[in-house]
């Protein structure tokens, strides 16, 4: 061996006892043995429901290749909650984030299923990735996440396919690894279903103060350029607690629409019918939506004049396509007419909401964004609150007399209602000139104070009611609403269902139609 063959063995040596070392002493990923992580906690930090501020939950349609994200928060440096996928619609979801947020704090491995990431789309916990789903891909689970208010992750975790032979365990994978763990979940309060996250009285009233509902039942529909509203009836009844009352029955022809409506005549035989009015009042209390939509900015909504639409095109291209048509008066002022009618509905406090019924609401992937939406035929609608200025009357004011003469008169008048034996022994009548005055002096400032204890309490309820409105204007002017079909058919009384007649057999039948094509065109309503 030459000299330059024995250097280059020994450096060949001394390389392999350096890596040999270099590679005993390097930090090694040791894979904990699978037995050591059954029982453990999967998120063992998550320890506390309360500190969770917001949920992502994405989920993938494969037939549709379409993601969909649900996210609930509170809004920073705030105890206020909103559905942020909802346009940030307000949510009542501190009860629910502590339920949600509960299913994952101490949930336990049963066991590993699997480290092999190809195995991840048989046990359906391919993570939901916006960017890279398409139509096609199977497999994918639906990936929950919850931040805290420093929007720090706290758990996040893919939710699989069920165990076979045990639909309580579930697959599951923290996103980003590859092991696959069995957890025995509960995910029922893991939902993305809209009603679950809001508060369930949209309207805030209940039935009993429910005064009075005016019924306006019509039909519009776009044309160009004017759009035709065709009426059924028009009726105001009244709510007496024990029964209803039908004070104003208007009926319309709608083969003769320009001619003034025929007043309906009650018998004795005709009653309210009060089942289906019941139905009414209690679909109000009980009023719940299933989808919001958000409007578009700048589109705001009074119950009366709506002038600010006029040269809006986006808006009323927003309106047009949900069934809500504005419309302007000769005195320039604008009204909103709905495909279907309209509800005024009035309380005991003075506060009165307008309700108007638009087209079916079909769920779209741009107005919608959450899997779980509530199936079947749904409807539009627009709310707005006024007060009823009618409600609040300017109390009768006792007139104050202005000499000792007219202070007499009135006493007079007074007594005359009064027993004779009381009016004999009046011992004003025995009042000196002095005491006169003195008695009218006290007469007209009992009487001043009380005409203004009466002004004063009209005018704290007056201030109540548009309180009250003022705030409820507020929660509902960024929105339409989606109701369930079965709801707008309890709130929308057709003129055949008004009336029932005296022993209660059904409902009293609509007058007799008009030839078709025998009477006047319908209205035409000039659109701008």
């Amino acid at each position: 061996m030459t000299e330059g063959t024995k250097t280059a063995s020994f450096w060949g040596v001394a390389v392999i006892a350096i890596a040999v070392a270099a590679l005993a002493a390097w930090p090694r990923n040791v894979v904990e043995p699978q037995a050591s992580l059954v029982g453990q906690p999967l998120f063992e930090e998550f320890t506390n429901p309360l500190v969770a501020a917001s949920l992502e939950i994405i989920t993938f349609d494969e037939d549709q290749g379409r993601p969909a994200k649900f996210e609930v928060g509170k809004q920073s440096g705030s105890e206020l909650w909103t559905i942020k996928s909802r346009g940030g619609y307000p949510a009542d979801a501190f009860e629910q984030m502590q339920k949600a947020a509960t299913a994952l704090v101490g949930l336990k491995i049963l066991d590993v299923q699997t480290r092999n990431a190809e195995a991840h789309d048989d046990l359906g916990v391919v993570e939901p990735n916006l960017e890279k789903l398409q139509t096609g891909d199977v497999g994918v689970g639906r990936l929950v996440a919850f931040r805290d208010e420093a929007n720090n992750r706290l758990a996040s975790l893919v939710i699989g396919d069920p165990v076979k032979d045990d639909p309580s365990k579930r697959y599951v994978r923290i996103p980003g690894q590859d092991p696959v763990y069995v957890v025995k979940l509960d995910e029922s309060d893991l939902t993305s279903n809209f009603r679950s996250w809001i508060e369930d009285d949209l309207l805030r009233l209940s039935s009993i103060e429910i005064k009075k509902v005016s019924i306006d039942d019509y039909l519009s529909t776009p044309g160009a350029p004017q759009m035709t509203r065709t009426r059924s009836y028009s009726a105001q009844v009244e709510n007496t607690i024990t029964d209803w009352t039908i004070p104003s029955f208007l009926e319309y022809d709608p083969n003769y629409v320009l001619i003034e409506p025929t007043v309906v005549e009650l018998t004795e035989e005709d009653r309210p019918n009060r089942e289906k009015l019941d139905l009414l009042a209690n679909a109000l209390d009980d009023l719940t939506i299933v989808d919001v939509i958000r409007k578009p900015e700048g589109l705001r909504i009074d119950v009366n004049n709506n002038a600010d639409l006029r040269g809006n095109r986006n808006a009323m291209a927003s309106l047009g396509q949900r069934g809500f048509f504005p419309q302007e008066n000769t005195d320039g002022s604008v009204d909103i007419y709905s495909a279907n009618g309209e509800l005024l509905v009035t309380l005991e406090d003075g506060v009165q909401y307008k309700l108007r019924f638009g087209n079916i609401a079909g769920i779209s992937p741009t107005e919608s964004e959450s899997e779980e939406v509530e199936t079947g035929v749904n409807r539009y609608l627009l709310v707005t609150t006024q007060v009823d200025e009618s409600q609040f009357p300017v109390p009768a004011m006792r007139p104050i007399p202005n000499s000792v003469e007219e202070l007499k008169a009135t006493l007079a008048k007074d007594n005359s209602s009064e027993n004779t034996e009381e009016k004999a022994a009046d011992p004003d009548q025995e009042l000196t000139e002095e005491e006169w005055q003195e008695r009218l002096e006290a007469e007209q400032e009992i009487i001043t104070k009380e005409n203004r204890r009466m002004m004063e309490e009209r005018k704290n309820l007056l201030a109540e009611a548009k309180r009250r409105a003022d705030e409820l204007n507020q929660r509902f002017t960024d929105w339409y609403y989606v109701i369930p079909e079965e709801t707008y058919s309890m709130l929308r009384i057709k003129r055949d269902q008004i009336l029932a007649n005296a022993n209660g057999a059904g409902p009293v039948p609509p007058l007799a139609p008009t030839a078709p094509g025998s009477g006047l065109p319908p209205l035409q309503l000039p659109q701008f």
